[in-house]
């Protein structure tokens, strides 16, 4: 981007743009998920069917029950995660710690067994095949023993390199509440982990204390933790329906139902990406990214008083990252289009630097080129400066400001 004279201001009265305001939407919330029992029989026998539906997403299930045992089949399809899976396995805060992208048109088939050794347990094994564009395909081996009172789940998921994650959860139903801890842990000391408590304060009201952490070698900030309480209601459900996992305490096919929900939400959480070949430094800030790529660039930008540029965008994560810069000339480098950024990403902001103290030119400030061109190109802009001070330029409001100071 150009580095412009002192005498070049004056010519500025000529140009006038326009200022675009922010649209303002609504954010979507994800669909609340809802599964209808169309079993027959009665008591430990009978065909089983149930469907899961929230949106576009679609589970079926369908097994043989028999005193001692049962068999069953699933298969659905969606995009991304599934709001069928339990909310412990289905965070996309947590799948932004295992890879880029996860909002992916997805397919899934599997199958369980369960068995009954005691009265009142359940014991089963099963293993699902998940299918996602662009990402390889995957498979989830799982088992659960439970009872009334608690569960375990046990979850390996394996693609062709070998495998990729694995994932635990432990749910106690206490006198004090429901206590729930689990964990899934991938590649590279990747992991999230969870521990929530939740408690009846009435028949329709509950109280719930969640503790939620993570840690990742794609962000440089490391990791993240998050608490919450919520208090939460419910109303009358009609028959045959139910929206959560409470409607399954007891050991039965419409456990597995939900068994193989979680065994695809941890699937596509752990394994989706494609981290192995998209090593790019990732910031949950935009001014993050900018400032490393600058603050990396500016001591050679000053030495050889050239400048250097190019982009930020956002990746489909919701985190950002920068291109590698660009060599340019005394007085301006050549950007290239904001379309030339990696496949799935959406360019946000241009940087550049201005090379070395220069009684030609006004190095400390954008120029008024530099301006106008992120106006015209609808992104924000970052400057790096020779006496190393990091600017800012937010194209809607035309503010600019000095956020810090970099290397130079």
């Amino acid at each position: 981007m150009p580095r412009i004279p002192f005498i070049a201001p004056a010519l500025a009265l000529l140009f006038s743009y326009g200022v675009t305001l922010p649209q303002i939407t609504q954010a979507q919330t994800s669909s609340v998920p809802m599964w209808m029992n169309l079993s027959s029989g009665s008591g430990a026998s009978g065909f089983h069917t149930l469907a899961g539906l929230a949106g576009d997403e679609q589970l079926f299930f369908a097994g043989m029950e028999r005193p001692g045992y049962g068999l069953s089949g699933f298969w659905g399809q969606g995009e991304g995660l599934s709001s069928l899976s339990p909310g412990h396995f289905s965070s996309s805060v947590d799948a932004r710690l295992f890879h880029p992208t996860f909002s992916r048109d997805i397919r899934f088939s599997g199958t369980a067994l369960d068995l009954y050794p005691f009265q009142g347990s359940q014991w089963t094994v099963g293993a699902s095949q998940i299918e996602a564009g662009n990402a390889p395909d995957r498979t989830n081996w799982f088992t659960q023993w439970r009872s009334q009172r608690w569960d375990v789940q046990l979850f390996q998921i394996r693609h062709s390199e070998g495998i990729a994650a694995h994932a635990f959860a432990l749910n106690l139903r206490l006198p004090i509440g429901g206590v729930l801890a689990s964990h899934i842990a991938g590649r590279d000391q990747t992991g999230t982990r969870l521990l929530s408590w939740e408690v009846n304060l009435s028949h329709r009201l509950k109280l719930g204390f969640q503790v939620r952490d993570g840690r990742s070698t794609r962000y440089t900030e490391g990791g993240y933790q998050r608490w919450l309480v919520s208090l939460s209601g419910s109303s009358g459900l009609p028959p045959g329906v139910h929206r959560n996992q409470e409607a399954t305490e007891r050991p039965g096919m419409a456990g597995t139902a939900l068994l193989a929900a979680a065994a695809v939400g941890v699937a596509l959480v752990a394994s989706s990406g494609s981290d192995s070949a998209d090593s790019q430094l990732r910031y949950t800030k935009q001014h993050d990214a900018a400032r490393n790529v600058i603050n990396g660039i500016n001591p050679t930008s000053v030495a050889e008083n050239r400048e250097y540029g190019g982009w930020v965008y956002q990746n489909a994560d919701a985190t950002f990252s920068a291109t590698e810069p660009r060599k340019g000339t005394v007085d301006t480098v050549n950007l290239g289009s904001p379309l030339e950024v990696p496949g799935g990403t959406t360019t946000t902001a241009s940087y550049h630097t201005h090379g070395a103290s220069d009684p030609r030119y006004d190095s400390e400030n954008f120029s008024f080129l530099d301006v106008i061109m992120n106006n015209n190109w609808e992104v924000d802009g970052y400057l790096g400066t020779p006496a190393g001070y990091f600017k800012y330029h937010h194209y809607l409001t035309g503010i600019i400001t000095t956020l810090g100071t970099i290397a130079n």
